[in-house]
């Protein structure tokens, strides 16, 4: 019942898309941690609210809202629906020392609004709630982030919010 419920959903929202000419997009998502989904070969992330999916490669459909911010993901295999709240894909940040203002959002994930990122970390154990910390990016996109307070994280790289 489950199943046909979804697969009924899932068609009707491909034809009002061709109705509308919305646009849909299809990845393979894994879990990177609460509320982050990566897109598997793709620099893409997708960040969520209350999603408990534990994808692991699981074939899913982006459907951005109207705005073109946030919208809705659907996963098949597991038969879920998410409300995303933003999608993100690799920032163009320069190389070099960046002050920062940073926020944790999610384990590993931390957000620098002055600059429009996010931050991936690499175990980084700080609880970070507006706290300043200098972002050293080498011209690869990593680097490290180091806390005022004294803390130092390696950074993966640096997102920014991409729009549909």
């Amino acid at each position: 019942m489950k199943n046909t419920f979804f697969i009924m959903i899932v068609a009707l929202l491909l034809s009002y898309a061709t109705a509308a000419n919305a646009q849909y997009y299809e990845f393979d998502l894994t879990r990177k941690g609460n509320n982050i989904y990566k897109a598997d070969g793709q620099d893409i992330i997708i960040h969520t609210q209350y999603c408990f999916v534990y994808a692991e490669s699981e074939e899913a459909i982006l459907k951005p809202s109207d705005s073109g911010d946030g919208g809705d993901v659907f996963f098949f295999e597991s038969k879920d629906k998410c409300d995303v709240k933003a999608v993100f894909g690799p920032a163009k940040q320069e190389p070099g020392t960046h002050m920062v203002t940073v926020t944790k959002e999610a384990s590993d994930w931390y957000e620098a609004p002055e600059i429009g990122s996010y931050i991936k970390t690499l175990n980084c154990s700080s609880t970070a709630l507006g706290e300043a910390a200098f972002l050293i990016l080498e011209d690869s996109g990593s680097g490290r982030l180091q806390f005022k307070s004294g803390n130092n994280c390696m950074v993966e790289g640096v997102y920014t919010k991409v729009r549909f």
